[in-house]
This record gives C-alpha cells, structure tokens and sequence, in this order.
C-alpha cells in the first residue's frame, strides 16, 4: 500500500499536531483501564499506535504496554514522547497482520482509529483474527472506529483545515462493496507542499460487531465513546467496541 506509507510517514505528522497526551487523551486511558479490567502490571497491546499518545498514557497507570505501527517516524516520535515523560513503552515496528507477538500473551489490545485501512476485506479481517490470537482467555479488546451512517448521510466532498501555519486541502469520494472513503489531500506549510491519498474502510456497528465474531471473539457492548456516551446510529461520529476472547 503505496498511500499509506507516504501519508503515515510523511503526511500524517504534517496534517495533526504530534503533542503529548491532552487531558482528554489521558480520561481516555482512565476510561480504557476501566472498561478493560486492567490492574497492575497487566500486558496491553496498543494495535496501530502512531505516535503513542494513547499507549504512553496508559503506561502512566502502571501497567506494560506494547506499542506497534508500521510508521517508523510515527515510532520515533512515540520514543521520544515517552521518554520524555518518564514512562517505559515497548515501541515495535511490525505489520498488524502478523503481529509478532505470543499467542495468549495480552490482557488486552487496543486499536483507536486504526482498523480498517487495508484495501481488500482479508487483510482487514486477518487484523482481527490477530488481535484474537495474541489476548489471553477472557482478554479483552477495545476497537474505536469511524461511524458510516452519519458520515455517508452527511458526505463532503471537499473541505478545507487550518492548523498553525498548515492548510490542508482535501477532496473526498465514496466507493461502494464495501463501503470506503478515499480522501486526496494536498498539505501546504513550512515544510513545503505535499500531496497524499487516505483509503478507509467505512463500518456500521453491525459490521463491527460481525467481523468481530468471524475473528472469534465475543462481541460486548458498544458505545460513541471511550468513557461510554451512549451509541446513536445515526448521528454518533464514533463507533466503540469492546470484545471478548472467550475461547481457549
């Protein structure tokens, strides 16, 4: 996938602000040990962990997290992140397809806006399975991804976004079976101009939950949010899901 390196090495870091964790990130990771039952010194996968906000903040509640991305500049920003606040996160360059990591080796994983950027419906579902094969028997995983109905109901083909000395200029369109959003992005600030693509799988909660299960897991409860604002199909931006590994 030719775009997702050039925009997860490149384009990424210049269209968002690589900060360390804000207050609601850090309310996330309250939220994420809650929902999650973690304790101590419990092992938890961060899937798709970018620059590491969500992973460093949870390892600022005391338990061991692994943080995996593809995106070396995103892991570099990540090390130092973390290193710059004190805290100790295992960073590995991997593909989430085959996660190098032991079979029932994690309490639970977590994958924030990070599913679903695979081109064919196997890679996707392959994520899934992994995520099933690395949690320890009723180990849990949390997915947060973008909602389909309100985004397909309320479609924008283009939008513009300022951010410091940044615009970024994007033109969007819609493939269908499944659905998908294809984002062409031009990003101009100081370090010049840069032009870039975005592919994403579109769910609808029924879909989530479905794949879920085709992974072997037991689907949960889902919610819009982290700290678990209710779910309104139709007008919440996000899905959140927590799942289950039951299975031995």
């Amino acid at each position: 996938m030719t775009w997702a390196r050039e925009y997860y090495e490149e384009g990424y870091a210049r269209r968002w602000t690589l900060g360390p964790p804000s207050p609601g990130t850090r309310e996330d990771a309250a939220a994420l040990a809650s929902v999650l039952g973690l304790h101590g010194q419990d092992r938890v996968l961060d899937v798709g962990c970018g620059h590491g906000r969500h992973a460093v903040a949870l390892a600022e509640h005391g338990v061991r997290v692994v943080g995996i991305d593809f995106a070396s500049a995103l892991l570099a920003r990540a090390t130092d992140l973390a290193a710059s606040l004190g805290v100790q996160v295992d960073w590995v360059r991997a593909d989430m397809r085959r996660l190098p990591i032991r079979s029932a080796s994690m309490h639970a994983v977590i994958s924030l806006d990070a599913f679903g950027f695979f081109d064919s419906e196997d890679e996707n579902e392959a994520v899934l399975r992994e995520v099933g094969r690395v949690l320890t028997r009723g180990g849990r995983a949390l997915l947060k991804v973008a909602n389909a109905e309100p985004m397909v109901a309320g479609f924008r083909t283009s939008d513009r976004e300022s951010r410091g000395d940044s615009t970024i200029e994007i033109t969007r369109s819609l493939l269908s079976g499944p659905p998908r959003l294809v984002e062409h992005l031009v990003i101009r600030g100081p370090q010049g101009s840069g032009t870039f693509e975005r592919r994403q799988r579109l769910y609808s909660a029924e879909e989530l939950r479905k794949a879920i299960r085709a992974a072997g897991l037991q689907p949960g409860a889902v919610t819009a949010t982290i700290g678990g604002e209710l779910f309104d199909p139709r007008r919440s931006p996000g899905i959140v899901l927590v799942a289950e590994r039951v299975a031995s």
